[in-house]
């Protein structure tokens, strides 16, 4: 079951950049942003009123915390950088690739600092691979 989120997720981060690099550079991003979301939020209120197994709205609303909230920020915060940086002229060929290269150094740090994770000598050398790859994908 791993393996077909993890194919989820590659297919719709890849149809994430292609359509957002594909948005007509005349529309108004906020507008096009705000009809994406309302079509996000109908299709995740179908999806949860015929998944199995109901539940009781109280209770599950209780269970929300803060993290909604931070996600929702973070969500268009990641739909405007990217929607920028390609009206911008970045190319969508790496847009994907310095961004989650960038990211990946800064979570291990996260990992590592916040959460006690254990850096291996692995992950030191892949952390040294990604800023040499950046280095050298950004260099013109």
């Amino acid at each position: 079951m791993p393996l077909l989120w993890l194919s989820l997720a590659i297919l719709c981060t890849v149809g994430y950049h292609l359509v957002l690099k594909l948005t007509p550079a005349g529309v108004n991003p906020l507008l096009s942003l705000m009809l994406t979301y309302a079509l996000v939020t109908l299709v995740f209120g179908v999806i949860l009123l015929v998944a199995p197994g109901g539940f009781e709205w109280r209770h599950e609303l209780r269970q929300i915390n803060w993290t909604a909230l931070a996600l929702a920020a973070v969500i268009v915060g990641l739909d405007l950088g990217f929607l920028y940086l390609y009206r911008g002229g970045f190319e969508v060929s790496l847009g994907a690739l310095v961004t989650q290269s960038a990211a990946a150094m800064l979570l291990l740090v996260v990992g590592v600092t916040v959460f006690r994770e254990k850096l291996t000598t692995a992950n030191a050398a892949g952390l040294l691979l990604c800023l040499a790859g950046l280095w050298l994908v950004n260099r013109r």
